[in-house]
C-alpha cells in the first residue's frame, strides 16, 4: 500500500472511532435519562396511587349520593334541549334570560311561594259534590280571606287585560 492509502485509511479509522464516541456518549446520555425517569416513576408510583385512591373514593361517595345519577339525568335534560330547541329559541332565551331571573326571583319569594304551596293545597282536596249556591257564594264574600282573594284575582285580570300585556304578546308572536 501506498503512504496515501495507509492515511486514508487511518484517516477512516479516526472518523469512525469519532463518530463511536458520539454514539457511546449518546447511549449513556439515554441511559442516564432512562434512569431519571425509572427514578422519577418509583417516586410518583405511591403519590399517583395515594390520588386514585382518593378519586375512587369520592366518586363512589358522589355515586351513592345520587350526583353520578343527577349528572346523568342533567346530559338528557341537556340532550333535549339541544333537540328541540332551535337557535333562533335560544337566541330568543337569550335576550329574555334577565326578564325570566327577574320573574322566577319574584316568584321564589317567601310570601309568593306559601300562597302558591297553599294554592296547591286547596286544588288537591276534594271538591263537593254538589256546586255551592249562589246564596253560599254570597254568603262566603263577607269573609276577609274570600275579599282579599278575589281583590288580588280582580288585579291579576287588570293586569291581564293591560295593554302592556298585550304589547308584550303581540311582539312574542312576531318573534
Amino acid at each position: 500500500m501506498t503512504a496515501t492509502t495507509d492515511l486514508t485509511v487511518e484517516r477512516r479509522l479516526d472518523l469512525i472511532g469519532e463518530q463511536m464516541d458520539f454514539l457511546v456518549a449518546e447511549a449513556m446520555k439515554t441511559k442516564d435519562l432512562k434512569d431519571s425517569l425509572a427514578e422519577l416513576t418509583e417516586d410518583l408510583s405511591p403519590v399517583t396511587r395515594q390520588v386514585m385512591d382518593s378519586a375512587t373514593a369520592a366518586l363512589a361517595v358522589a355515586d351513592q349520593r345520587g350526583y353520578v345519577d343527577f349528572a346523568r339525568s342533567g346530559l338528557g335534560i341537556a340532550d333535549r334541549i339541544v333537540t328541540e330547541f332551535s337557535s333562533e329559541d335560544v337566541e330568543a332565551l337569550g335576550d329574555n334570560i334577565v326578564l325570566i331571573l327577574e320573574t322566577v326571583k319574584e316568584m321564589t319569594q317567601p310570601e309568593v311561594m306559601r300562597m302558591m304551596r297553599s294554592t296547591v293545597h286547596q286544588v288537591r282536596e276534594e271538591s263537593p259534590a254538589d256546586p255551592p249556591s249562589l246564596f253560599m257564594l254570597a254568603r262566603r264574600l263577607r269573609e276577609p280571606n274570600v275579599r282579599r282573594g278575589l281583590d288580588r284575582l280582580v288585579v291579576l285580570l287588570d293586569s291581564l287585560g293591560s295593554s302592556e300585556f298585550e304589547e308584550g304578546r303581540e311582539k312574542g308572536a312576531r318573534t
